[in-house]
């Protein structure tokens, strides 16, 4: 049986009923208030290609794969690069969550995590092959993660959209007289 779920502008929505077996079969999504299920683009979209929901438009309508990735591509900057890191993991086995105050990385959860039990193994920061990063934006994540002691993986994605894993420990910076 396909569920169905309503496409939003950064989210996809399912039913209370239909949503909680989703959620239970891999922890995809968040319930809300209402006791829905919230699903992240990047859940959404692996969810769809593996035809385990069908989504739907303002006009009920079922969308296919590529309108609902290029739906998120014009809402979220670097959304394929980013999808491609997560559907790898979740191909992995790993439970992935988006990081819920920045978005800016993904949680790592263990293979077959469930909600109550999950054992947080690692923030995961996506990375292109030959772009620029700025290492201040570097320093502050690994800054981030050893606040909150948990271990920092670089996920670097080249242009064959193959990912390379990079274990990351503190950066330090000394400057040096190289004259004398």
């Amino acid at each position: 049986m396909v569920i169905v779920a309503k496409l939003h502008d950064e989210y996809a929505l399912i039913n209370d009923k239909e949503g909680n077996s989703i959620y239970s079969q891999g922890w995809f999504g968040k319930h809300t208030k209402s006791g829905n299920v919230k699903l992240s683009p990047y859940e959404t979209v692996l969810l769809l290609e593996r035809k385990k929901i069908d989504v739907k438009g303002e006009n009920e309508a079922s969308l296919p794969l590529s309108d609902v990735v290029a739906h998120f591509s014009n809402k979220i900057p670097d959304f394929l690069v980013r999808f491609l890191l997560y559907k790898d993991l979740r191909n992995r086995g790993y439970v992935v969550k988006e990081h819920s105050e920045t978005g800016k990385y993904f949680e790592l959860y263990e293979r077959g995590a469930t909600p109550n039990k999950a054992k947080h193994l690692a923030l995961v920061v996506t990375m292109v092959e030959g772009i620029m990063f700025d290492i201040d934006d570097i320093d502050q994540i690994v800054s981030q993660a050893k606040e909150i002691s948990k271990q920092l993986i670089f996920a670097v994605i080249d242009s064959l959209g193959d990912v390379s894993y990079y274990s990351v420990s503190e950066l330090e910076f000394t400057k040096i007289d190289i004259d004398g």
